[in-house]
């Protein structure tokens, strides 16, 4: 059955366990997203905050929480299903409903964040499929990928040559926090959206 954006967001705050995964956001109005990395061997993780402006209903999820098993069924080491990006943001706006996937990371993009965004997307993929085999309940989801990080764009190894996605993989929109935070949500430009449902 067909839902409406707003029916189906409800569904999510009933059926996501947000006792392990939810980020509770302090404020109406903003996005706050917190990370801790560590930076080289041997030395203390360095916090990254990022806040976004936001209109509408909001539902933030850390997919990396726990370590333990997203898939408590499904076997973990060296699986596809392993990998998973720090954030999926749910942001009902305007009778439509968004899925934000964001990683962060420090200085540099190390060569798996296509990997873990893409698996992130696939965790997307495989909750509205479960949500619909359950329950026949179903929406269209427009979902983004994002990489956070204090990478330098100049001449960048990482980045295409308008230096706003990555190289590995051009649906993935790269932001320095300095250039981001404060901006609002929506104002995220990503042209890479991919339709679930």
């Amino acid at each position: 059955m067909a839902l409406n954006a707003q029916g189906y967001f409800n569904c999510l705050k009933s059926y996501l366990h947000t006792d392990d995964y939810g980020v509770s956001q302090p404020t109406a109005g903003e996005v706050v997203l917190k990370e801790k990395i560590h930076q080289a061997q041997g030395t203390k993780p360095k916090e990254y905050k990022l806040t976004l402006k936001s209109e509408g209903e909001i539902l933030v999820i850390k997919l990396d929480a726990k370590k333990d098993r997203l898939f408590h069924f499904l076997e973990d080491t060296a699986k596809p299903w392993a990998k998973r990006c720090d954030f999926v943001i749910f942001n009902l706006r305007k009778s439509k409903l968004f899925a934000y996937c964001a990683e962060f990371k420090s200085a540099t993009i190390p060569p798996d964040v296509p990997e873990q965004l893409a698996a992130s997307i696939s965790w997307c993929k495989s909750l509205h499929a479960t949500i619909n085999a359950y329950t026949g309940k179903k929406i269209a989801l427009r979902a983004t990928k994002f990489v956070f990080s204090d990478h330098d764009p100049t001449n960048s190894p990482y980045l295409d040559a308008e230096r706003k996605y990555l190289q590995r993989d051009h649906t993935i929109r790269h932001y320095r926090y300095a250039d981001v935070n404060g901006m609002a949500l929506a104002d995220l430009e990503n042209t890479n959206i991919e339709l679930i449902g």
